[in-house]
Order: structure tokens, then sequence, then C-alpha cells
């Protein structure tokens, strides 16, 4: 087993991903920063900015859980 977090970080928070996540691209294009549009951004980031934005942001995002053991064996 690795000794060294090797999860994603969002680039905003700097907090680990826990709950990955998909919406269409139409959809991340509107909410993901300037500059963070190829980054890994959390769940809690993107919706904040999705809600200060008032894009909808819940019709089509897909979730998936992101566990430590799990990444380890990716």
């Amino acid at each position: 087993m690795k000794n060294h977090c090797t999860r994603e970080i969002c680039k905003l928070c700097f907090d680990i991903i826990r709950v990955g996540f998909w919406v269409p691209n139409k959809i991340w294009n509107l909410v993901a920063p300037r500059g963070f549009k190829s980054d890994s951004i959390c769940l809690r980031c993107f919706t904040r900015i999705a809600d200060e934005k008032s894009i909808q942001w819940d019709k089509k995002i897909k979730f998936y859980p992101v566990s430590f053991i799990s990444h380890l064996e990716n």
C-alpha cells in the first residue's frame, strides 16, 4: 500500500475529492472558472459556483464515489 495520498485534489479549495461527478461539457464550461476548465474541481466548489451563477446543474449530473482504497487499486 502506498504511504502518500494520491487522490485528486480540488484546484480551488485544495481539499481531497471524495465524490466524483460528471456533468455535460456545456454545463462544465459555464461553471468552471476561466483557467480551471481542465482541472479537478470538487462537488462543493462546483455547486457553489453554479448556484452563484444561477446555472442549473442538478438535472444531468452523475455521481460516483471515490474511496481511498478504490483509488489505490487503479
